[in-house]
């Protein structure tokens, strides 16, 4: 007689094991893609990147253009990680000292020209949508012709040798794949995870320090930032996370470098958070009220979303 209890535990067992081998087959896709990743990060990283900035060009001249590329970016709706793939595009020109690079770490026309010139090939290589040159033109407020952007763009692929998709793996990618090792216990946790590491992010891809750094060390120093915080995890819960990373990583999370990058990175939030403190005192003082940036969906209105009006406050 079949004892329908016993068939009943038999098929429980086979369904958990079936949802065991699923995720540890899902575990090891995860891992290999990290592997793979990183090799393709030091094989192919070329040239390496080195602190390109100069009097002319300096830190708060990139900074404003990436601060450009994020309007540009946020009114189109597009990913924000490509604006950080522009910037390796930028950076890895810039630091090759072929073509026209140098000429842009010394005038702040050809750098703003080289940037926006790279976040419309991110955006080629990137997103589902292309960023017409005509739109882009219109965007530039007129500054610069089709001509001399498909200028820079081929001065960009010659000095790079074709290799810019090496830009695909972005901080935000890698950050993606560590968040889906998390414990099951977690998994709850990941879409708020994320969201703090994006704005640690946005705030390394605004300092040259970091695009010396592997892309994957500065992205574990986010993702530590995203787990510090202790409205998510408690201290043991961060414990149990980083023991399983490091059990599953083929690689040293705790390394000199990834230590490194995250006391930059926490100086760079700790910057932050007081130049915030600062401009929101003086706000509050003297009653201000900032109009709202122009949207660069219309080419009418005024032109201070336009990169020829960000250059002009240096």
């Amino acid at each position: 007689m079949l004892n329908i209890g016993t068939t009943n535990n038999k098929l429980e067992e086979v369904h958990e094991e079936q949802i065991n081998n699923t995720d540890n087959k899902r575990t090891r896709d995860v891992l290999e893609r990290i592997d793979a990743m990183r090799s393709h990060e030091v094989t192919t990283t070329t040239p390496s990147v080195v602190n390109y900035l100069t009097p002319t060009v300096n830190a708060t001249c990139r900074r404003l253009m990436i601060d450009w590329c994020f309007t540009v970016i946020d009114a189109f709706r597009l990913n924000r990680d490509t604006v950080g793939m522009a910037m390796s595009i930028v950076d890895r020109y810039l630091s090759s000292n072929k073509g026209k690079s140098y000429e842009a770490r010394i005038c702040t026309k050809i750098f703003q020209r080289s940037v926006i010139t790279s976040l419309y090939m991110a955006i080629k290589i990137h997103e589902p949508t292309v960023l017409g040159l005509p739109l882009l033109v219109k965007l530039c407020r007129g500054v610069y012709t089709e001509s001399e952007i498909i200028a820079t763009e081929l001065d960009i692929l010659s000095a790079l040798e074709w290799r810019v998709y090496v830009a695909s793996m972005s901080i935000m990618e890698y950050v993606r794949h560590y968040v889906a090792l998390l414990p099951e216990e977690y998994v709850n946790d990941s879409e708020l995870i994320l969201v703090n590491a994006a704005r640690l992010a946005d705030m390394a891809i605004s300092d040259t320090y970091f695009s010396t750094c592997r892309t994957s060390s500065v992205a574990m120093a986010c993702f530590a930032g995203a787990l510090d915080n202790d409205c998510i995890l408690s201290s043991s819960d961060r414990d149990v996370i980083w023991k399983e990373l490091s059990n599953s990583l083929k690689f040293d999370i705790a390394s000199n470098e990834i230590r490194q990058v995250e006391k930059r990175l926490h100086s760079v939030m700790v910057e932050s958070l007081n130049i915030s403190c600062y401009n929101s005192s003086r706000m509050s003082s003297s009653q201000a009220t900032s109009p709202p940036r122009s949207s660069v969906n219309s080419t009418d209105g005024p032109a201070s979303s336009s990169p020829s009006s960000v250059m002009r406050n240096l």
